[in-house]
């Protein structure tokens, strides 16, 4: 890892399709002061995201509590896919608007700091690898669970990411009569709701309605869950990691969708991981977005 000097000082930025979020980070992973956080506006035109986006990062720069020359980089996780080499945003259905387009080179042509960027799962898990639930542990899976979904994997605290930076993109991997993230993300939960009850509603709503018992939204997080330990029993069959750790916002309502995943976890998993791979929810809480994004610079 990179090492920095006791003044060096980080900008996160996580950018999804629903909210954008950025903060300052020390170098051992301690945040500053309160993160900035925007809603990203996904299908509004490129430029006004991008807009967006710097005007958050310039929010962070200006607090008083920083020196611009204290600042040793912007680490940014982004949904993807991204071709990481040149920090392109590909086809990706979060931000329409911004396919192929080149992020990580206009960040850096705004700013004149040097920018690191990867899609935002991988910046969340390797957060968490490095300063929260993973910490202990060499090898860490995670999954993301945000308007999309999102995969990444950590081995000896170090990202995999395959040879085309495409490792750990399940997002279009088939699952029943579609893909997985036809389920397993908010727009999926809002869906699956809708197929119940007729009845459109946001997944912040859907878990709402069902911590008051309405039946269709705890049968929809019930289907979320099992549709969730599908993704997430390939996945440890074939790494075999210490732990799991879920993250995003869809993470929060865990204690909806935690039976229905773990009771479908444990039938498809090994024998021995079922006994000892504990599945856990993000320990650096709303900020691990923007706090992964910035253990990027230091990666």
């Amino acid at each position: 890892m990179r090492k920095l000097s006791d003044k060096g000082i980080i900008i996160g930025v996580d950018v999804g399709g629903t909210k954008i979020q950025a903060g300052a980070i020390d170098p051992v992973g301690k945040v500053l002061f309160d993160p900035v956080t925007i809603e990203t506006g996904g299908n509004d035109e490129s430029e006004k995201i991008f807009a967006r986006i710097t005007d958050s990062i310039d929010k962070i720069i200006m607090n008083p509590v920083l020196k611009p020359a204290d600042i040793i980089g912007i680490g940014m996780g982004v949904t993807g896919p991204l071709d990481t080499a040149s920090g392109t945003i590909l086809e990706c259905p979060q931000l329409p608007t911004m396919h192929f387009y080149p992020l990580k080179a206009k960040i850096y042509e705004k700013f004149r700091i040097p920018v690191f960027m990867d899609n935002d799962a991988n910046a969340l898990l390797l957060g968490e690898s490095i300063w929260g639930a993973g910490k202990d542990h060499r090898t860490t899976l995670g999954f993301t669970l945000g308007t999309g979904l999102g995969c990444a994997i950590v081995i000896n605290k170090k990202l995999f990411t395959g040879v085309n930076g495409m490792a750990g993109e399940i997002w279009p991997s088939p699952y029943k009569d579609g893909t997985i993230e036809d389920i397993v993300s908010g727009n999926g939960i809002s869906s699956t709701y809708f197929r119940l009850s007729n009845k459109l509603k946001t997944a912040r709503e859907i878990s709402q309605l069902a911590i008051r018992g309405d039946s269709d939204a705890i049968e929809t997080w019930n289907i979320f869950g099992g549709a969730l330990a599908f993704s997430m029993a390939w996945g440890i069959n074939m790494v075999d990691p210490g732990i799991v750790i879920l993250g995003g916002s869809i993470a929060n309502s865990i204690d909806l969708f935690y039976d229905s995943m773990n009771n479908a976890l444990r039938k498809f998993i090994c024998p021995v991981p079922a006994d000892k791979t504990k599945v856990v929810k993000a320990a650096l809480g709303d900020g691990a977005g923007f706090i992964g994004a910035a253990a990027l610079v230091i990666q």
